[in-house]
C-alpha cells in the first residue's frame, strides 16, 4: 500500500482540509535551489512559466523534481493546449498544469484528456515517473494515483473564455479557473487596466462560476481584486508574483534605502566638518 503522505499533491491536501494555498511563479530562476527559496519564503507551490519563461525540458524537470523533494506542488504553465505540452510537463514531475487561452468547454475537455490516462483521457503511460516517486507498483494503481494527484487549471484570457466560464468550470477534470489579466486587458481594449473595470468584473464572474461548480479559483497574481476580497468570493488558491518582480521590488527598495542612508550620512559628516 502506498503512503499518501509520501506520494500525493500537498496543495490539493491543503485544499481538501479547508486550508488556503499560496503559489508564486518562476520566470528566470532555473536551478533546483529555486524550490528551496520558494519553500523558505513560505509558499505552498510554484509554477514554471514555459509560456513566457523560455525554460528547456531539462530545466523544467529539474525544478519540478526539486519541488517534489521540498514538499511543494510544482506546476507548469504550458506553452499551448496540446497533448505533447501537457503530458511532457506531467512526465517532468509537475503535479498541475496551467493551460493558457482556454476559450470554451471544448478547450477545457481537450486539456483534461491530455492530462488524464485512459479511459478518462489519452495521456501516454509512463510506468515510472517523478510524480509517483519512481515507486514500482501495479500499472493500474500507478495510473489511478497519477490521475488523482494531477490538477488542471484553466486560464481564461479572452472575452470568450470569461463568457464561457460556467461551461468550462463544469467540465469534469478541471480543478480551477484562473484569469490571465494582462492578455485579457489587451483583448478587452483596456491594456494594463488589470485591477478595475472589465477585468475586475471578469475575476468576479469566473470566481462565481468556479464556486457554482465546486471548483477552485486562483486569485491574486497580476490583477483583479485584492486577496481579501477574493477570499470573500470563495477563492482559496492565491498566486503571488514572479521571481523577477520580487527581485526587482526588493532590489529597488534596497537601492533607495542605501542611497538615502549614504546621503544622510554624508550630510551629517559635512555638518560636523563645519563645526
Amino acid at each position: 500500500m502506498i503512503d499518501p503522505a509520501l506520494i500525493g499533491n500537498p496543495l490539493k491536501r491543503r485544499l481538501q482540509s479547508h486550508g488556503v494555498a499560496t503559489m508564486m511563479s518562476l520566470r528566470q530562476l532555473r536551478t533546483p535551489e529555486a524550490a528551496m527559496i520558494v519553500r523558505s519564503c513560505g509558499f505552498d507551490g510554484f509554477y514554471v512559466d514555459r509560456e513566457h519563461g523560455m525554460y528547456s525540458d531539462g530545466e523544467t524537470a529539474a525544478l519540478c523534481s526539486a519541488g517534489l523533494m521540498m514538499g511543494l506542488m510544482p506546476a507548469v504553465r504550458v506553452r499551448a493546449n496540446t497533448p505533447a505540452e501537457i503530458a511532457g510537463a506531467l512526465d517532468a514531475g509537475a503535479l498541475a498544469v496551467i493551460v493558457p487561452h482556454v476559450g470554451g468547454p471544448g478547450d477545457a475537455e481537450r486539456a483534461v484528456r491530455s492530462a488524464k490516462f485512459p479511459p478518462r483521457g489519452d495521456r501516454s503511460v509512463a510506468a515510472l515517473a517523478p510524480a509517483t516517486r519512481y515507486r514500482a507498483m501495479p500499472l493500474a494503481e500507478s495510473m489511478r494515483l497519477a490521475d488523482d494527484i494531477v490538477m488542471v487549471f484553466a486560464m481564461l484570457e479572452t472575452p470568450e473564455g470569461v463568457a464561457n466560464a460556467e461551461a468550462i468550470a463544469g467540465i469534469d477534470g478541471i480543478d480551477a479557473l484562473m484569469i490571465g489579466p494582462t492578455d485579457l486587458s489587451a483583448a478587452l481594449g483596456v491594456p494594463g487596466a488589470v485591477r478595475e473595470g472589465p477585468v475586475r468584473d471578469a475575476y468576479l464572474t469566473a470566481a462565481a462560476a468556479a464556486r457554482k461548480h465546486g471548483k477552485h479559483f486562483v486569485a491574486g497574481g497580476a490583477g483583479g481584486p485584492d486577496a481579501a476580497e477574493m477570499a470573500q468570493h470563495g477563492a482559496r488558491i492565491f498566486m503571488g508574483g514572479t521571481d523577477v518582480a520580487y527581485l526587482i521590488a526588493a532590489a529597488k527598495a534596497s537601492a533607495a534605502s542605501l542611497r538615502e542612508a549614504a546621503q544622510s550620512g554624508g550630510a551629517a559628516a559635512e555638518n560636523r566638518g563645519r563645526r
